[in-house]
């Protein structure tokens, strides 16, 4: 109570024991703000002299006429306590106060804070996102030598060692890692931009050569047979949720867009659908999911939005769940609400088993509408239609389409068999 009440009052109380109070006070503020606890100070005393040590720093201390010590290379620098010269020269050098925890575990805990207040908070990155970079680095790094290990000094071959030893014996897949990698080259970024270093070399650690393990599921996509059956089965039942399933079957969007659509994302006169927005899962502050509508889609700018046109099918089933729901908020609702991904996918592999055909989620729905549209359109209009910002997503379904479908056998015989 003295100490927040005193500082604001004035110099020249007369009472003299408000004075000696007041002076104490900021005596001991001033003494902690300048040079902390003389053990503390000590201490951080050797760690600069060992750190420049450690990358041959040389310096010469040299005694001023009024008292002060002085350093004249690499720059001029007079304080009167050793430490204050050694903490000036540490700044010179590094940028930073030796104080600060610039190891790669006191970055990412910046880092971190900065990610969610900048993009999760402000909507553009998932907290699931914000929640999977958090298990990943308690996953991997927390604990490891090389999150103790400080940024400035820290060797790409040391980053390349930590790669391969969490990636030995094919544990990781190559997804996996590179989510892995993403974190310390994000980590990285961040202190560039605060001048920490100097540079990005997490950026630079190539893994190629490390062996990870296949992903089982990778090419694993439906059919045409199978989406045929599913559709069907799905007519069959006509409820809100096979009519989900059947429209995603008719489009190309994920499960989030598809969910976020609305009746004024329809055009019924042109018979095409808007698509621009999605319903994503967010972590609040009370700990708890809630389900938020963004208007953009998962590439984030207006450049992944697009129209798609409208099949007959696909208009008479948008009619008949018109005349179900005309005054819902969303196109397809259950209970009040948009329909869960999680209870789509329940109702998915649910006619999956009715009709004989192996389950893969509503995700793979929209990879076998990527794939098949890649058959068939030109690159350009596979990522327009698909959403993808960066045309090496869209490549990266194209290159699928030959490892899924294999080659065209006239053609095969044709380039190898003998001439007749």
């Amino acid at each position: 109570m003295y100490k927040r009440n005193l500082q604001i009052l004035p110099e020249y109380i007369e009472d003299p024991s408000v004075n000696l109070i007041v002076s104490l006070i900021n005596l001991m503020t001033s003494s902690k703000i300048m040079s902390g606890d003389p053990q503390l100070k000590d201490m951080t005393l050797k760690e600069i002299k060992k750190k420049f040590k450690e990358n041959n720093i040389t310096y010469t201390i040299y005694p001023t006429k009024d008292g002060r010590l002085k350093i004249r290379k690499p720059v001029q620098i007079c304080r009167k306590e050793e430490s204050d010269l050694l903490i000036e020269l540490f700044r010179y050098y590094y940028g930073h106060d030796p104080d600060i925890d610039i190891s790669v575990q006191g970055i990412y805990e910046e880092w971190i804070k900065y990610f969610k207040t900048t993009f999760v908070d402000t909507g553009h990155r998932s907290s699931l996102t914000c929640e999977r970079y958090k298990s990943d680095w308690n996953k991997y790094y927390a604990g490891s030598d090389l999150a103790s290990s400080d940024i400035s000094n820290l060797k790409a071959s040391k980053i390349k060692t930590f790669y391969a030893k969490i990636s030995a014996n094919e544990t990781l897949t190559r997804r996996s890692l590179n989510n892995i990698k993403s974190i310390l080259n994000q980590i990285y970024d961040y202190a560039v931009d605060h001048d920490y270093v100097s540079s990005n070399i997490a950026r630079s650690v190539r893994t190629t050569d490390l062996i990870c393990r296949e992903e089982d599921n990778e090419d694993l996509v439906y059919s045409d047979d199978e989406r045929y059956r599913i559709i069907n089965q799905a007519l069959k039942e006509d409820d809100v949720f096979a009519r989900a399933i059947f429209l995603m079957f008719s489009l190309c969007v994920r499960i989030g867009e598809l969910r976020s659509l609305k009746w004024s994302d329809i055009d019924w006169e042109n018979r095409t659908v808007f698509i621009h927005a999605q319903i994503v899962r967010r972590k609040g502050d009370d700990g708890n999911y809630y389900f938020s509508y963004v208007n953009r889609t998962k590439g984030k700018k207006k450049e992944a939005n697009r129209i798609q046109p409208l099949s007959d099918e696909a208009i008479s089933l948008l009619k008949k769940q018109r005349k179900d729901n005309p005054f819902g908020e969303y196109i397809f609702m259950y209970n009040g609400d948009a329909v869960k991904t999680n209870t789509v996918n329940h109702h998915l592999k649910r006619i999956c088993e009715k009709v004989g055909v192996k389950y893969l989620s509503s995700h793979k729905i929209r990879f076998w509408s990527v794939v098949n549209m890649s058959k068939e359109f030109n690159p350009a209009e596979v990522q327009y239609m698909a959403g993808h910002l960066d045309p090496a997503t869209t490549d990266h379904y194209r290159k699928r389409v030959s490892r899924i479908g294999g080659v065209d056998t006239d053609k095969w015989n044709e380039l190898y068999g003998l001439a007749k």
